[in-house]
């Protein structure tokens, strides 16, 4: 991989966290039911995120996009009345037997549970930003949020690749000023809503897949 072929693009681009915050409110219920329709919607809005800086994270945007094509697949298919919220395909798939299916079209809980790793790195990813100082490295962040977050579940080629890529991040200001759609005082203030509507979906998500004892799923 050319190095210069991957330094941050600093063409202005339009990533909207304003609508990721709308989505976010959508995906959870007043009784804790996550809805798998929203919950999608949401990660592909934030999956724009990586799509936006071309090749830089163009390898991240391609698996989740990969994955996110796999739960609308399920949510589409003969049996969708399943795949309404995440509660209930869990609980169709463990009753079934159907968690560590991986077929051509792999498992619900499978497919899931990967896209919830990267959504704790993003959120602690942009909780850390909204907390930094503008000239603070995002670079830094997004390394050490990383090591604390998805280096547990990749290999270590992954970790390697995932280090040289975070380390062409520019500044906090630069990173918000060039990726998002928003004036640079609403994206602060942005950050903190969407991790404070985006915590307890993952929250919520986690303690189903730890009540069914699939947080290890392979």
């Amino acid at each position: 991989m050319n190095k210069r072929d991957i330094m941050f693009d600093t063409e202005q681009k339009d990533f909207d966290l304003e609508k990721v915050l709308e989505l976010l409110k959508k995906c959870k219920l007043d009784d804790d039911t996550i809805l798998l329709e929203y919950y999608i919607k949401a990660y592909r809005e934030l999956c724009r995120f990586f799509r936006l800086q071309g090749r830089l994270f163009g390898f991240v945007a391609k698996d989740l996009e990969e994955k996110i094509g796999i739960l609308e697949t399920w949510r589409h298919c003969d049996t969708c009345d399943n795949y309404r919220s995440v509660q209930s395909m869990i609980k169709y798939e463990v009753e079934y037997g159907l968690t560590t299916f991986r077929g051509r079209v792999p498992s619900g809980s499978r497919t899931l549970l990967r896209l919830q790793r990267a959504l704790e790195f993003i959120l602690r990813f942009i909780d850390e930003m909204s907390m930094s100082e503008d000239e603070d490295k995002s670079s830094h962040i997004a390394h050490t949020v990383y090591k604390r977050t998805l280096a547990n579940h990749h290999p270590w080629i992954v970790q390697k690749m995932a280090g040289f890529v975070t380390f062409m991040l520019p500044s906090r200001k630069e990173l918000i000023e060039t990726m998002c759609k928003q004036k640079y005082d609403q994206v602060l203030i942005l950050m903190h809503e969407v991790t404070q509507e985006g915590n307890p979906i993952y929250d919520i998500t986690q303690s189903v897949y730890k009540k069914h004892n699939l947080l290890n799923l392979k």
